[in-house]
């Protein structure tokens, strides 16, 4: 790449922004090259997809937003998650007031830095390249589901555990204590030395937990929300119950790429838009301040 190294793809992107038969691109690159990359197809006249983290910083965000905006194309990042159907499922469940208020929100991510980190995606261990480490790569989904799931954020203090991989440069253990607007409180771990049978085969294990005053809800596999709800209408026989509802899997990148197509079509603002996931890589940014300050930081509005 001419401006910050060459990118080895096989194939020049310059050529793909130039070909008046292309119509929009997917960014698919390390995090540090998807500003320069999104801002010279933004003004080749593309509709963008980028891979989230939409940047490695709020200043490169903010020229990628001004740049689609300016040359009238789609900025749409691929977070998957605000397409899972299970997490559209667990958000209607919270809205229908199955377990009252909540009060406690606790996601994890348990995975193990296989050799495929090492031999595949090598600029993964540059803090740098990967504008920190597990925290931004995973945690900015996961906090993004938060959002998703409970509101806007209000404050984060993080920590960052021992790194226990010497080959990764940015952390590999960290976790959040996340504070809401509406006086919830989330707990997020993510972590690349959680390893077991299905970690150290490459898998990730997802687990998410909500509390609230009148029941809760969790999720371990994918496709399964049990839930335990003190609501008169929910027991069976007066005596609490344990609910497990079924959702069927589902393609999310599939459904990601379909929402950008219809997005280009239709001139509608896509639900990833980059200015709505400006924030997730706030918060994220500011767990990583958190981090090395070792005090609370207290996000702005939204």
């Amino acid at each position: 790449m001419r401006t910050q190294g060459e990118v080895h793809t096989g194939v020049d992107y310059c050529q793909a922004l130039s070909d008046a038969s292309v119509d929009a691109v997917s960014i698919c690159l390390p995090h540090y090259l998807h500003a320069p990359v999104a801002i010279e197809a933004a003004e080749a006249g593309k509709h963008i997809l980028c891979e989230k983290p939409i940047a490695g910083s709020l200043q490169e965000t903010d020229r990628m937003i001004e740049a689609a905006e300016r040359a009238g194309v789609v900025l749409m990042v691929a977070e998957n998650v605000r397409f899972n159907p299970l997490f559209h499922q667990v958000r209607a469940l919270l809205q229908g007031g199955v377990i009252g208020r909540p009060a406690l929100i606790q996601v994890a991510r348990q995975a193990y830095l296989t050799r495929s980190f090492l031999e595949e995606r090598p600029w993964f261990l540059d803090a740098r390249a990967a504008a920190g480490g597990i925290m931004m790569s995973g945690g900015i989904h996961d906090l993004e589901t938060m959002r998703m799931l409970i509101g806007e954020v209000e404050s984060v203090y993080a920590l960052q555990a021992r790194r226990r991989f010497v080959e990764m440069e940015g952390d590999d253990t960290s976790v959040a204590l996340v504070r809401f607007h509406d006086g919830t409180v989330g707990t997020l771990v993510e972590s690349l030395i959680m390893k077991s049978l299905t970690t150290a085969a490459g898998s990730e294990v997802h687990t998410l937990r909500i509390d609230g005053d009148l029941g809760s809800l969790s999720v371990e596999d994918g496709e399964t929300i049990r839930l335990f709800s003190e609501r008169s209408d929910l027991l069976l026989g007066g005596a609490l119950t344990q609910h497990e509802i079924h959702v069927p899997g589902a393609d999310t990148f599939v459904l990601e790429v379909e929402h950008f197509v219809q997005a280009v079509q239709t001139g509608r603002e896509p639900v990833t838009s980059g200015r709505s996931q400006r924030r997730p890589l706030e918060i994220v940014l500011a767990a990583y301040q958190s981090m090395a300050s070792g005090w609370s930081v207290t996000l702005p509005c939204a």
